[in-house]
């Protein structure tokens, strides 16, 4: 089990607070472990988990129109992990959330969650600064779906995420890029 120090920092990093309040802030968090292929949220469930992803490497998925996995989005190593509309909305999610790798981090639930939002103000700055931050990746996105080549997607994950490239099996990526598996392996062998 790790010491919380890489939450301390991530949280430091995140948003401008004294590094005392970071550490009261991580001491909220419970340390967690998920194997490989573990779900951390099956659909239909109502999120409960706030996770920083301090090791591995997870994914969302959803189920299309003919049961094929979707996978809609990649958490990696020192990110926060957590199915947004479930957890705050307090409804069922339409989404899985699977570790793809072994993975460790810290987890607070949504009711703890809430009460460190009324105990601690630096937490709210936290919490804001996440949002936005998930927000903007969303809207990048969903923009590089419809204005990038998959080529070009292909490479901004190359560039940006390559964790997932080394870890993540090619059906999850070429999902994820929107592209057929052949598609996929032409442009990894073009590249």
């Amino acid at each position: 089990m790790s010491n919380k120090k890489s939450l301390v920092t991530f949280i430091l990093n995140v948003v401008k607070i004294s590094k005392s309040d970071a550490e009261q802030i991580a001491e909220a968090f419970h340390f967690v472990e998920l194997k490989e292929k573990e779900f951390l949220l099956h659909e239909k469930q109502v999120s409960d988990d706030y996770l920083y992803l301090e090791n591995g490497l997870m994914r969302t998925f959803l189920y299309d129109l003919e049961g094929e996995e979707i996978t809609i989005d990649f958490f990696t190593e020192n990110n926060v992990v957590f199915e947004i509309t479930s957890f705050f909305n307090r409804v069922r999610s339409e989404a899985n959330i699977q570790a793809i790798t072994k993975c460790s981090g810290y987890r607070i639930s949504y009711k703890e969650l809430n009460a460190l939002f009324h105990d601690k103000p630096a937490f709210r700055d936290f919490g804001r600064a996440i949002l936005v931050k998930e927000f903007i990746a969303s809207q990048k996105r969903n923009y590089g779906m419809i204005n990038r080549t998959a080529k070009e997607r292909y490479q901004n994950l190359l560039a940006t995420k390559p964790q997932i490239l080394r870890d993540a099996p090619l059906k999850f990526i070429a999902s994820y890029l929107g592209v057929t598996d052949s598609t996929l392996s032409r442009l990894r062998k073009n590249l």
